[in-house]
């Protein structure tokens, strides 16, 4: 009776065919990090560290170095979920767009025809306020806060929109994902 042919007798070795098949495939092209400095460690935390930009972006807000529970509580009830979100949080957005302008308001000089309104910022009573005197009011002044914003706010330290303004975490949030922006996932050159 005749045998089917081993991998011994027909000079075959499966363990130097699949080696040679495994060397014809082109390697995983590996991202070059070696020699880049670059890291944003003290804002995210340990597990966050070794991520893209991006996936910080897109990672749970507690990500961010200092928002524990207490600050994720407070967050969610803004629908802030993630780094993004708390980036493009229309309230930092406009508390940020007014404590930039306010150095540059001249007291008493507004011109009788300018039309600089910020009137879908602002709730009704605080329309004619200067930029200054903006920033000195609660968060709940900005149209779309209810009064109950104030307190859950408060947690987290924002007792004013120039506080609101100031928030370092919505800061860090908007530079990493404006960085995410720019970022090479392999890592070339443009």
């Amino acid at each position: 009776l005749a045998q089917a042919p081993s991998a011994f007798s027909t000079g075959i070795d499966r363990n130097n065919t699949l080696h040679r098949a495994a060397m014809t495939e082109p390697a995983e092209k590996k991202a070059r990090t070696e020699g880049y400095a670059l890291n944003v460690n003290a804002a995210v935390d340990k597990e966050w560290e070794a991520k893209s930009f991006r996936e910080i972006a897109a990672a749970p807000v507690e990500a961010m170095q200092g928002i524990g529970p207490k600050g994720k509580e407070q967050l969610e009830k803004f629908k802030i979920m993630t780094v993004r979100d708390l980036a493009d949080w229309k309230y930092f957005k406009v508390a940020q767009a007014i404590a930039i302008l306010a150095p540059k308001e001249t007291a008493g000089e507004r011109h009788a025809e300018t039309q600089l309104n910020i009137n879908k910022a602002m709730d009704k009573a605080h329309e004619t306020k200067s930029l200054t005197e903006i920033l000195a009011l609660p968060p709940s002044a900005l149209q779309g806060l209810a009064d109950w914003t104030d307190a859950a706010l408060g947690e987290l330290g924002i007792t004013s929109i120039s506080k609101l303004a100031e928030y370092k975490y919505a800061h860090w949030a908007q530079s990493i994902c404006t960085l995410a922006d720019y970022e090479a996932a392999d890592f070339s050159s443009k």
